[in-house]
């Protein structure tokens, strides 16, 4: 049996235009593993304000949005 919760994961969809791909790509060979990293390095910041639950005033966070996804 697999315990689901021991290895959840999140894919993350990122649309952009054309343009904006190969740019990225051009300063950024490897610009998936480049995000990957950006995400975890700012993760790993624990004073950094990043989430939305640290500033319960903003309206317009994409949490707002679409809901908590965490109930699903």
């Amino acid at each position: 049996m697999i315990d689901a919760d021991a290895n959840a994961t999140r894919t993350l969809t990122l649309v952009l235009p054309e343009s904006d791909w190969k740019a990225l790509r051009a300063a950024e060979p490897d610009a998936i593993g480049w995000l990957r990293a950006q995400i975890q390095h700012r993760l790993a910041v624990p004073s950094a304000p990043w989430s939305s639950r640290s500033n319960p005033a903003s309206a317009s966070t994409a949490e707002t949005w679409w809901g908590n996804e965490d109930e699903y």
